[in-house]
């Protein structure tokens, strides 16, 4: 089945400005030293990069101190913002060849395909952001969508900036999805003494981590807490595997 990326992104960037318009000045509580308006900036950058790789499939990464980038502006940050979602939408839905060679930070992942998922759950984690700043309640994470984006911690953040925070000491720490069908939702993750192996499925481990799969994205983005999902076993490596997924 093909995942609606775009429609994914135009979905969750568009409740993440309606939230982040209500007040420009709320501090977002997982990004200290940001309000709404920063997260706006910054999330309308991350926009325009990927806008402009799968316009262009550029192999260089867009920058603004090399001009592929505009700087955001001080004010009208919300109209701004706006655009470059709908810029974004607009160029995941005309994108024809997804193994089309592209920039991206993770170098297994260079294609122009990695972009669209990649957008879906970075506006996914920022919608979050943007309604714990209002103080809304937060609007529910598909647990498909949230099942993917902990495949995508694994398979492409912890190689890419996490690996080598592993403690090395080859503890394991699982993760369980509990409103997934059976196998769709399990991890294990072991602290292995060159970086992090992940693995698909049920197993013992050193710590279980159980809940909602939205509960253990979120947890691993650092958007909810430990306290909200059910803990079992080795308390330390879960606060471990907490600090390795801290990009």
């Amino acid at each position: 089945m093909t995942t609606d990326w775009a429609g994914i992104v135009e979905r969750e960037g568009g409740a993440l400005g309606d939230a982040a318009a209500a007040d420009l000045g709320a501090a977002v509580p997982a990004a200290p030293g940001w309000d709404a308006a920063e997260l706006l900036r910054h999330v309308g950058l991350m926009h325009t990069r990927a806008s402009v790789v799968l316009r262009t499939g550029t192999l260089e990464r867009p920058t603004i101190a090399n001009g592929m980038l505009p700087e955001p502006p001080a004010d009208g940050v919300v109209e701004w913002y706006r655009a470059t979602l709908a810029g974004l939408v607009a160029a995941i839905r005309g994108l024809d060849d997804p193994d089309r060679p592209a920039y991206a930070f993770s170098p297994p992942h260079r294609r122009m395909g990695f972009w669209p998922r990649r957008m879906a759950h970075e506006t996914t984690v920022h919608r979050v952001d943007a309604e714990q700043a209002a103080g809304r309640t937060m609007a529910p994470v598909p647990a498909e969508l949230a099942v993917d984006g902990v495949d995508e911690v694994f398979g492409v953040f912890v190689p890419a900036f996490g690996a080598g925070r592993s403690p090395g000491d080859g503890r394991t720490v699982h993760l369980h999805a509990t409103d997934t069908g059976e196998g769709e939702g399990e991890w294990l993750v072991r602290f292995a003494a060159g970086g992090v192996i992940t693995e698909r499925g049920h197993a013992k481990g050193n710590a279980a981590v159980r809940g909602p799969a939205a509960g253990l994205y979120l947890w691993l983005w650092g958007r909810a807490p430990l306290t909200d999902l059910e803990l079992h076993g080795d308390r330390t490596a879960a606060a471990a595997l907490r600090e390795i997924t801290t990009f």
